[in-house]
């Protein structure tokens, strides 16, 4: 057993740990008593709002993936997103695991360029954090103007916005100016003995994948730009998820309150150590959600139902590997 799945299977069993416990102490009885009250048409009315964010933002790649000349059918397009978020879902890094699998599931099938899909994948993941970004900074505001909070929470709060702005920015500006950021850093990497064989080869790739990355920021700024605009429809989906849930429980919640949730939850998101954040995704919703009077149960319920909505994405993801096959997923396809 090699390193990476021991420590899997240790995230995923603390994981489940965390989750029995916080639903043992909560109740489970009364978890399951509000999905009861949410009822067949909230949880139709949650999956359905669900889908959609993750229909467009496969739109939003496509847009990009045209723009770079590669017009593919856009039901692969949605297969191989669909693979790698349900990939990515189970890695305890916000999410972003399966990038590389995308990557090679379509240029493998097409025959097309690896850095070019690569490429693609870079710049429409670096749009959706963006656009996850904007809102995360709306609910910063909301938060140091209505909310009389801990002042280390503030201070928590203010510290990993300016990191991740800082972070967005420098990489953004490198993309417009076109000054390589990853390249010299393998090349830095490469004086590790350790690491200066694998170094000096993905080195060229690294190289010329960011090559093709800056093309979006500066030749193709039309197709970056809605693409881009996509994603913040997606990001507003996202935001809107409280809304729905809640909605159906009777709880209204205003745009402050909505903007402290999606803020805290995403800043939550971004540290998981956990395969999708198990067991903490839980118990912060419990801390989050009683900051703007929601009860635990309640709380717990709405986690549950962000899982039944993700196990579904995996679920149709492996279903659509045993149906199709490896052939059919990762086989060549000349165009």
């Amino acid at each position: 057993m090699n390193r990476k799945t021991l420590i899997f299977i240790i995230g995923v069993i603390v994981g489940f740990i965390l989750l029995i416990l916080i639903f043992y102490f909560i109740g489970i009885q009364k978890v399951f008593s509000q999905m009861r009250e949410v009822g067949f048409l909230g949880v139709s009315v949650f999956l359905l709002n669900a889908f959609l964010v993750f229909f467009i933002d496969a739109i939003s790649w496509q847009v990009i993936l045209k723009s770079y000349g590669h017009h593919l059918p856009f039901k692969d397009v949605l297969t191989a997103k669909l693979v790698g978020i349900a990939i990515g879902y189970l890695t305890p890094s916000m999410y972003i695991g399966g990038e590389p699998v995308r990557v090679y599931m379509t240029s493998k099938k097409h025959n097309l360029s690896v850095t070019s899909i690569g490429a693609t994948v870079i710049v429409n993941k670096f749009l959706e954090l963006g656009a996850g970004l904007f809102f995360v900074y709306l609910g910063s505001i909301w938060i140091l103007i209505e909310y009389p909070l801990p002042r280390q929470i503030y201070l928590a709060i203010l510290i990993v916005d300016v990191l991740f702005g800082l972070g967005m920015g420098f990489i953004f500006v490198n993309f417009i100016y076109e000054n390589k950021v990853f390249t010299p850093l393998i090349n830095f990497l490469g004086r590790i003995k350790l690491l200066s064989k694998i170094a000096r080869k993905i080195e060229p790739k690294v190289s010329e994948m960011e090559d093709e990355v800056f093309l979006a920021f500066n030749q193709r700024k039309r197709a970056t730009i809605f693409a881009f605009f996509l994603n913040m429809i997606a990001g507003f989906l996202i935001f809107l998820k409280p809304v729905i849930f809640f909605y159906f429980l009777r709880i209204l919640l205003k745009l402050s309150q909505l903007s402290l949730l999606f803020a805290l939850t995403h800043l939550l998101l971004a540290f998981q150590f956990t395969p999708a954040g198990l067991g903490i995704f839980e118990i912060g919703a419990v801390g989050i959600y009683k900051l703007v009077g929601i009860q635990a149960n309640k709380a717990l319920a709405y986690s549950l139902m962000n899982r039944i909505s993700d196990s579904a994405e995996v679920g149709i993801a492996a279903l659509l590997a045993v149906n199709l096959g490896l052939k059919g997923i990762f086989g060549n396809k000349k165009q």
